[in-house]
């Protein structure tokens, strides 16, 4: 689903950021944890601060719609050296403007969020945990020991999802960094600098 965001972020950058800051609002109120099996809604207390087992199913009910569509779920054996936490952080403060601008390898970074821009060279970089899920075809490689997969998209973005853990009780989350590239730069590159990077961050389980 948030895959499908990317691309419409090209459209001007300013419209980008707005876009993709209301994609990150939605991915924290609706973590992939939480819409497992309702019994961890309560830690989605920034969207519903009074979430309980009996009203969770209205939050899950709406996550699991775009799960059972066209996207596909990452299959086969799934590699977890590190396991890290999914909850606990904040997803949108993993990655500075710093990190990202390293990344990119440009003069200057944009605002702290779930979406960043650079300039020289321009791109749009989304980054957030998130359900496995992705569209296109999958390359299947590792970032920290763990299983990942780089999808380049029909629209010239790239992008890594890392998986965090192997717990057979929850949808699988993973650690999504997506690059949109508005000048001429490799997106996949980028991307799997991110993905480490934020991987490296983020706390082991």
């Amino acid at each position: 689903m948030h895959l499908r965001r990317v691309p419409a972020l090209t459209a001007a950058l300013a419209m980008a950021l707005t876009l993709g800051l209301s994609a990150c609002a939605t991915t924290v109120s609706g973590s992939p944890v939480a819409a497992a099996g309702g019994s961890t809604g309560e830690k989605t207390a920034s969207g519903k601060p009074s979430s309980t087992k009996t009203s969770s199913p209205k939050t899950s009910s709406k996550a699991g719609e775009p799960k059972t569509t066209e996207a596909e779920k990452p299959s086969g054996d799934v590699k977890i050296t590190t396991k890290k936490k999914t909850e606990g952080y904040e997803d949108c403060d993993i990655l500075t403007p710093e990190d990202v601008a390293a990344a990119v390898g440009a003069t200057k970074g944009g605002e702290k969020g779930c979406v960043q821009s650079t300039e020289d060279p321009f791109s749009v970089v989304l980054f957030m945990v998130t359900f496995a899920e992705y569209e296109g075809e999958a390359r299947t490689i590792e970032v920290g020991g763990n299983t990942a997969y780089e999808v380049k998209e029909k629209g010239g973005d790239c992008t890594v999802l890392v998986m965090l853990t192997d717990d057979p009780d929850e949808i699988t989350p993973a650690f999504q960094a997506t690059v949109t590239p508005i000048d001429e730069i490799d997106p996949c590159q980028i991307a799997l600098k991110l993905a480490t990077k934020g991987f490296e961050k983020i706390p082991n389980a």
